[in-house]
């Protein structure tokens, strides 16, 4: 099994080389320099802002988790919601209760297990709904 990068930087170098991409590749792609590339993925500079991050991912086909997964590593880098996220969770209902459910946690109203409880629900119905819907 291979080690979960635990860095932005780590894990975009980790998928551009996992494609056979040269920074030079990127830097093309994004319209950055090449050092540009190299200061984010050492961990120099911030994570690209959200553009750049869409057209990183549409560049490298990533995954729906890959995607993910990127927007949540920079968002631990620069201490912000991630961007794919950000609208959803401070305009919808749904980011009311998910900011609601946060506090609880934080708080300790809510524990780990109660999480787990709900994301296994969640899993269920999105099975179901897949098996019944014909998606």
């Amino acid at each position: 099994m291979k080690k979960q990068p635990v860095s932005f930087g780590d894990f975009i170098r980790q998928k551009r080389l996992e494609r056979e991409k040269l920074q030079s590749d990127i830097a093309k792609i994004l319209d950055i320099s090449v050092s540009y590339v190299s200061e984010v993925e050492r961990g120099c500079r911030l994570p690209f802002d959200n553009d750049k991050l869409e057209k990183y991912a549409e560049y490298l086909s990533f995954t729906r988790e890959e995607k993910a997964r990127m927007y949540d590593l920079a968002s631990r880098q620069t201490k912000e919601i991630p961007a794919d996220i950000a609208e959803t969770f401070i305009y919808d209902d749904v980011g009311d209760m998910a900011r609601f459910a946060l506090r609880e946690f934080q708080a300790g109203n809510l524990e780990e297990e109660d999480w787990k409880d709900f994301i296994r629900k969640a899993e269920e119905n999105k099975r179901k709904r897949k098996e019944g819907g014909g998606e």
